[in-house]
């Protein structure tokens, strides 16, 4: 080979592309779509088709620039330009470039508009994800992207090109905006057939407005990012601060080293790394199909810390412990489960439902869910068995609210950016505007120790998620507070915000010249001595809005029909003696700050609560219900925070919670008590007065009728009915998990309605024989004979004790009906009915039990005659002389 000339190696080159052509389906220039067949091939193609789909890997291959031509380093054939991962890799026959950059993680929104309710908020929102919307941080102040046409450069913030300098480059993976503008056409494409001014106003375009995209070049889908675990960003990144767009794909590669910056004017030249070739010119490298946790985390670990105090490590997190990918979960592709995302090559990750989120809420919950793995036993997962919980939990309750019970690391409670915040080591600059506090709301220098520590050196900061209502269930989230200065629109519903650099520039100034530069900002202090000043009292509002004020008239910003406002949370001040509320959602501590639910860093099972007893939630000062959760950041003159307990928010009033509380941690704990120590005292009473016999027992005794066949058999429903529901009410009691609760559940219930119709035939039945007479005073006074008396008492066919007995028994047990009846059928709302019926059907079941114990103890331990009764109907005439000899009299 090297006695060829470079024109024979071109044509070997341009020979051997051809013959991987045929063969492979992998070199043709351009981009079609791939079916299940490599494109080119038909079905008569069989065995080139077998041979294509049994290479299991990507075959070597070249390197393509954005015009489709080989480059070749090895060969010197086009080597000092950057390669194009839309030609190399999205070649024909390859993969289809179109299919994967319509993934959301490409898009960041640009291809949606945003929804009615949220654009009604979110005056400055064009598309609901990263690009027009919101951005990454938990509330304004913000960036926001400039509209399409706009009337001057004063009202132009961040334009599509500044999406990416303003380093949102730095994660997002190319393709969508960073490729096309808002009307589809490649931006370096575009500004040369407009023939725009690199650097100059290009008709104020907020896609073009100072951009240099002609020379920049655009920033394609780049597939290595996520698909080579050892990509060099580091390397990538300092690519795009040198504007160097389209060499980045090859320097994160770490295909070929760049020298030169568009920044600085210079034409950058590359310098391809030969050892990175094989003898063909083939690139070597290390590709993955599905990308490694470390890979997702480089962009998610840092914005997870900060939103949801999110660790992703073994230490918190079973999950991670165990093994398991985030592409586990978050499948896409041929691997996803959900018909919504599933196809060849489509990019769509699985994702959850975040109340802040409003990117693709039609793919919402595509995500793996806890019930696939945990209740269908998805790759060997453990099967949870649940049946001892009420239904009522697994109705209210998400997988996370148990599984979740605490966080190992802080995250933004609060973002103050109406203030600046002087703590070291934020960058960019603009940051400085933005003030955080954790969920104990002590300022937390959020970015300072992102520059300072790595992912492994978060330090341990233990809190109890605050709990919401979401969608019918109960979440536990990161509730986020905000104040910011923004305006009001007219003939606008929702609120705008200012630009974040003005008010960056307006502290600015301030600091450097407080005397000269908006003096009146001097008058907001630190009040609460944290050392971080915070804007609380009438006067600060006042001087905030003035000062902004005059900031924005100085520097000619547009305020026709626009009114100054500061925002607190719900509240919207116009000055410190005029404000309203802004409307909001039972879960959000404002609409202008974002609520994010939390489903990583899962405890282990033994860890939930509930694993240890129902108090885990259900006692005084349980954390679930109790724990504090932030209503006002800084209040008053003195700036405290003010703090409500968490059930306030979930809307379950504490009434209900007492109740709650005074069933698990006192009813059911007394319940075992009570029964044991019954026995107890019973089984003195046996030793010290023994039973109860007959004084004459004479053979042959003639019988008489005590009881008709109705009436021990109504007695023996009821008695059976009440023993099957003590045992399956104690499983519930002790949440006995070795049995099927839905199966207990339901006997429970049937049981209890048969018990019910018993007890009341047995109510009509004896009504009239249970009223009390005056006899009954003597029997009551002597308490039935039962501590040592041996006189005879006056009794009927039951006596005052068994009357008593029977009228206990009777309101107890309707109470059991009644409360019973209402929990399996009715479902009373509001919780505060609920609890208070759980809490009397089980005081009622307790004292019944006791009823029934005593009664068998009394009626037959005592009186062991008595069973003839029971049983048989008849008992001797003796007995009945001895016992009820009111009866006798009665019959004769």
């Amino acid at each position: 080979m090297r006695f060829l000339t470079i024109s024979n190696r071109a044509a070997i080159g341009i020979t051997i592309g051809i013959v991987a052509t045929i063969f492979f389906g992998c070199s043709n220039i351009g981009n079609s779509s791939r079916s299940a067949r490599p494109a080119g091939l038909t079905s008569a193609d069989s065995s080139l088709d077998r041979l294509g789909r049994a290479m299991g890997v990507c075959p070597p291959f070249k390197l393509r620039d954005e015009n489709g031509a080989i480059i070749d380093p090895k060969h010197g054939e086009n080597a000092s330009v950057p390669y194009s991962p839309k030609q190399t890799c999205g070649a024909s026959g390859c993969h289809n470039y179109d299919r994967i950059s319509q993934g959301f993680h490409f898009q960041q929104g640009k291809d949606e508009k945003p929804s009615a309710e949220y654009a009604a908020r979110y005056n400055w929102v064009s598309h609901p994800g990263n690009y027009g919307g919101n951005w990454c941080s938990p509330a304004p102040l913000y960036r926001q992207l400039a509209p399409k046409k706009n009337r001057s450069a004063r009202e132009i913030d961040m334009t599509s090109y500044e999406f990416i300098t303003a380093t949102c480059g730095n994660c997002h993976a190319g393709g969508g905006p960073l490729e096309y503008d808002r009307d589809g056409h490649r931006y370096d494409e575009w500004m040369r057939l407009k023939g725009y001014t690199p650097g100059g106003e290009n008709e104020l375009d907020g896609d073009y407005y100072k951009a240099r995209w002609s020379q920049t070049g655009v920033i394609e889908t780049d597939c290595n990012l996520c698909h080579v675990p050892e990509y060099n960003y580091k390397g990538r990144n300092a690519q795009l601060a040198k504007l160097n767009f389209k060499w980045a794909a090859t320097v994160g590669a770490d295909f070929a080293t760049v020298s030169g910056s568009i920044a600085q004017d210079e034409t950058p030249t590359v310098a391809y790394d030969l050892k990175r070739f094989d003898d063909d010119g083939n690139i070597i490298m290390h590709i993955v199909p599905e990308p490694r946790n470390e890979t997702c985390l480089r962009c998610h670990f840092k914005p997870g810390w900060k939103k949801r105090g999110a660790s992703f490590s073994e230490r918190t997190d079973v999950h991670v412990a165990a093994g398991l990918r985030c592409v586990d979960c978050h499948a896409a592709g041929s691997k996803a489960t959900d018909p919504r995302i599933q196809g060849w090559e489509v990019h769509q990750f699985g994702k959850g439902d975040d109340p802040s989120g409003f990117v693709r809420n039609d793919l919402d919950n595509t995500v793996r869910s806890c019930e696939d793995c945990h209740l269908k036993g998805w790759r060997n997962s453990p099967v949870a068995k649940h049946d001892w919980l009420p239904p009522l939990h697994m109705e209210k309750l998400s997988c996370q609210a148990c599984h979740i019970p605490s966080r190992a690391v802080k995250s933004a409670l609060v973002q103050a950016s109406d203030i600046y915040n002087p703590a070291p080591r934020i960058s960019p600059p603009g940051k400085h505007i933005w003030a955080f506090y954790d969920q104990d709301m002590k300022f937390w220098n959020h970015y300072g120790e992102l520059e300072l520590f790595t992912g492994s050196d978060q330090p341990t900061d233990v809190s109890n998620p605050t709990l919401i209502r979401y969608k019918g269930k109960i979440y536990p989230a990161n509730r986020v507070h905000s104040a910011w200065v923004g305006f009001e629109e007219k003939g606008k519903p929702g609120l705008n915000q200012l630009f974040m650099k003005d008010f960056f520039m307006m502290w600015s100034e301030h600091r450097k010249d407080p005397q000269n530069n908006y003096p009146q900002l001097r008058t907001i202090n630190d009040d609460n001595g944290d050392g971080l000043i915070e804007v609380n009292r009438p006067e600060e509002i006042d001087a905030l809005l003035s000062s902004t004020r005059a900031y924005l008239d100085r520097t000619k910003f547009p305020m026709d029909e626009r009114r100054l406002v500061w925002v607190s949370d719900d509240r919207v001040y116009y000055s410190s003696h005029e404000n309203r509320a802004v409307p909001r959602e039972s879960y959000e501590a404002t609409a202008y700050a974002s609520v994010y639910k939390f489903s990583h860093d899962v405890a282990p099972a033994r860890a939930a609560l509930g694993a240890h007893s129902c108090t885990d939630c259900h006692s005084s000062g349980a954390a679930f219900f109790q724990s504090r959760a932030l209503a006002v950041p800084f209040s008053g003159n003195d700036a405290q925070p003010k703090w409500i307990a968490n059930h306030d928010i979930m809307g379950i009033t504490s009434g209900a919670l007492k109740l709650g509380a005074f069933r698990e941690s006192v009813v059911k704990p007394a319940a075992l008590w009570i029964v044991g120590t019954l026995a107890l005292l019973l089984l003195l009473h046996y030793v010290v007065y023994g039973p109860r016999t007959i004084k004459r027992y004479l053979h042959n005794d003639p019988l008489v009728q005590r009881f008709s066949l109705f009436e021990r058999l109504a007695h023996f429903f009821v008695l059976a009915g009440f023993l099957i529901l003590i045992v399956t009410a104690f499983l519930f009691f002790e949440n006995h998990r070795s049995l099927n609760g839905e199966a207990v559940r339901n006997l429970h219930t049937w049981v209890g309605l048969a018990f019910g119709a018993g007890l009341l035939g047995l109510i009509i039945l004896w009504f009239q024989n249970m009223l009390f007479t005056k006899g009954d005073a003597k029997w009551l006074r002597a308490l039935g004979g039962y501590f040592g008396w041996h006189r005879t008492l006056p009794a009927g066919k039951f006596n005052a004790g068994q009357k008593l007995f029977f009228w206990m028994f009777s309101v107890f047990g309707l109470a059991l009906i009644v409360t019973g009846a209402a929990m399996a059928v009715l479902r009373i709302s509001p919780q505060t009915n609920l609890a208070l019926l759980y809490t009397v059907h089980d005081i009622a079941g307790v004292f019944f039990m006791v009823l029934i114990i005593t009664h068998f103890y009394l009626g037959v331990i005592l009186n062991p005659h008595s069973l003839r009764s029971i049983f048989g109907g008849k008992v001797s005439r003796q007995w009945v002389d001895e016992h009820h000899p009111d009866a006798l009299r009665q019959q004769e």
